[in-house]
């Protein structure tokens, strides 16, 4: 029989997210991601009682996988928009290998109010376009993360997403050289890089296979 898990409530920090940039994010690169998720997840290798953070969640519709994965993950997941934190925080709880998941605003700087070596792992899909210092963050999620442990981060290449008809002049693309060497600015080891495709839907109905790229890290 199947645990309860509960979605625990967490403060929300006194301010106000740009809404602006938090709807395009919600409404431009959420309906995307869900195989980029899956296997950005995947290259986390995550194991039973795992501490994950996600930067910029999406919803809650993929934690059913993440849970699957291993016995008691803790997830915690941060957004700057206050209502996708709070949506997530309003749903009911969900019923997966004793999980626990908690939901937080997120500074756009990167900061993160949580102490160091905390987690086993970290992953992040398409949000690296919207920060405005990479290597900034990446010493965040740097440091919080336990040694050994891993960052997965998931992205469209600049070649690619330049061209995409949704993307606009605050969208900054990135090559995957520049990518890996701000994993190695912040002290990242082992930096593995894969060429991956997702498939989607198009405006016709029809299935669009799109390439994107996965980058992972050890602390």
């Amino acid at each position: 029989m199947e645990e309860q898990i509960y979605f625990k409530e967490t403060s929300i920090q006194a301010r106000r997210p740009d809404d602006i940039l938090s709807k395009k994010i919600e409404r431009e690169v959420s309906p995307f991601c869900r195989t980029m998720i899956s296997k950005t997840v995947d290259q986390l290798r995550l194991a039973d009682h795992s501490l994950v953070l996600e930067i910029g969640f999406k919803s809650r519709e993929y934690l059913p996988f993440l849970f699957q994965k291993g016995t008691g993950i803790g997830y915690y997941g941060n957004n700057i928009s206050e209502t996708v934190v709070l949506g997530a925080l309003s749903a009911p709880a969900l019923k997966i290998n004793e999980g626990t998941a908690q939901f937080s605003l997120a500074k756009e700087n990167g900061t993160l109010a949580i102490g160091n070596d905390f987690f086993d792992g970290c992953f992040t899909v398409n949000t690296i376009y919207f920060w405005k210092d990479p290597v900034a963050h990446l010493k965040e999620i740097y440091r919080v993360l336990r040694p050994g442990g891993k960052f997965s981060l998931a992205f469209m290449e600049k070649n690619i997403g330049v061209d995409l008809p949704w993307t606009r002049s605050d969208f900054t693309f990135y090559d995957t050289n520049e990518v890996k060497t701000f994993f190695s600015k912040v002290g990242f080891a082992d930096v593995e890089v894969k060429q991956m495709t997702e498939e989607i839907t198009g405006q016709n109905g029809k299935g669009i296979v799109r390439p994107f790229v996965n980058v992972v890290g050890r602390k």
